[in-house]
């Protein structure tokens, strides 16, 4: 089954956090997915939150150029 997700604004939204300095490609984010997978398995990032932010919700820690290559990958998938 092939699915396909939207990631345009959150690959802008991390990319402008580089571009501004606020993060860098060997920093770490907190990054939830949805609960419920889409398909083999996968369960979309929904959000993300800086290292010195912990988000209430069931997260795990990623480097910031492993979530963007994650987002470009699943979201080159829609084109």
């Amino acid at each position: 089954m092939k699915y396909s997700y939207d990631y345009e604004e959150l690959i802008g939204d991390i990319n402008e956090d580089i571009d501004a300095g606020i993060i860098s490609p060997n920093d770490t984010l907190k990054v939830i997915r949805k609960r419920k997978a889409v398909s083999n398995n996968y369960h979309p990032i929904i959000d993300y939150y800086y290292s010195d932010n912990l988000p209430e919700q069931k997260h795990e820690v990623m480097l910031v150029k492993d979530v963007l290559q994650e987002l470009v990958y699943h979201h080159m998938l829609t084109k």
